[in-house]
């Protein structure tokens, strides 16, 4: 319900303010989304939907931690999917150096592999380059399904700005139809985390009044 709510406070105090047709991504240690058509939310005939982050975007890929579903998006998109991204690339290019290493493997973290990117490490470079080509194409995949004005960004993988944006943006527009491309904005939410949900919760109150 939390980034349902977060759509819903984007939409009336964020970077949706005006929108009618846009769907939220919610970026953290999992992956969140709100999708709003016609000025409504979607919530579907009981509730539950809007769940893209467990959406398949790798047949047959990454072993999700909770759920047991191979390959959705909430296992490469995440915090928790960056940092198994950096372990992975670290281990296939053993023979590589890479600023990461200095990180122990029980401490590496997606705020490690941002830092070590912004140094200019070639691996911690590709973790970005792969999630952001992960992402770019579930996003594909939500534009061609619900055609939105805008894609909202949100939460602590956002703060890398165009390490991921870029190839977030690459990888949507050419796995989009013609018709689609180009039309998009990808843009970070305005409202800060922690009051998101709370204002969401507050419109919705207010509205049915």
């Amino acid at each position: 319900m939390m980034p349902t709510l977060a759509a819903v406070g984007e939409m009336m105090y964020g970077a949706a303010r005006g929108m009618k047709d846009f769907i939220m991504i919610t970026l953290g240690t999992g992956v969140g989304s709100g999708i709003v058509a016609n000025g409504q939310l979607i919530y579907g005939h009981d509730g539950f939907a809007g769940e893209l982050g467990h959406t398949i975007i790798i047949p047959d890929g990454r072993l999700h931690w909770g759920t047991g579903a191979h390959g959705s998006l909430e296992a490469y998109a995440s915090a928790t999917g960056i940092r198994l991204t950096a372990l992975e690339l670290l281990e296939k290019h053993h023979n590589k150096t890479s600023l990461l290493r200095n990180v122990p493997v029980e401490e590496l973290e997606s705020y490690h592999v941002h830092e070590c990117a912004l140094q200019g490490d070639e691996i911690a470079i590709e973790v970005f380059e792969y999630t952001g080509k992960v992402l770019g194409m579930a996003l594909a995949n939500f534009v061609m399904f619900s055609s939105p004005e805008a894609i909202v960004l949100f939460g602590g993988p956002t703060k890398s700005g165009d390490l991921i944006m870029k190839p977030v943006r690459k990888y949507m527009e050419e796995n989009l139809l013609p018709i689609f491309r180009n039309k998009v904005k990808l843009i970070f939410s305005l409202l800060k985390e922690s009051d998101a949900a709370i204002l969401g919760a507050s419109a919705l109150v207010w509205e049915k009044k």
